[in-house]
């Protein structure tokens, strides 16, 4: 009987915290559109993974910059970015992925920012 109690507050405490990490991701979205003056409605999509998913699908020369400096805002307030295009080591992050950012950067932050997530992919590294 034990057993089955701990199940169904383990449940609820997954689907708790599911909601919570998608509420934290929205609010996290809504900052960054905020902080770089873009409208709500220029992701219409709840669905975080699916608005990076079409943002990354794309090819960096067919990215719209906006895209970019979102996904550098995202990096940044998720604390995996820092300043002078270093990525933070102590979250879990990609060491081949930063060397590749820097190789396709061409000095522009939003450019490594862009590179960076398209080779991580990772929503996971995306916390706050």
């Amino acid at each position: 009987m034990k057993s089955c109690i701990v199940a169904r507050i383990d449940a609820k405490y997954d689907e708790r915290s599911k909601s919570d990490h998608k509420a934290l991701m929205l609010l996290q979205r809504k900052n960054c559109l905020a902080a770089e003056g873009y409208s709500e409605d220029i992701f219409p999509s709840d669905e975080l993974s699916e608005t990076f998913d079409i943002i990354l699908h794309l090819a960096s020369e067919k990215a719209p910059h906006e895209a970019k400096r979102f996904v550098r805002c995202w990096l940044k307030r998720s604390y995996i970015l820092q300043e002078n295009f270093l990525i933070n080591k102590n979250k879990e992050t990609d060491a081949y992925c930063d060397r590749k950012a820097k190789a396709l950067a061409k000095g522009n932050e939003c450019e490594f920012a862009f590179a960076y997530q398209k080779c991580a992919r990772s929503l996971n590294n995306l916390t706050f």
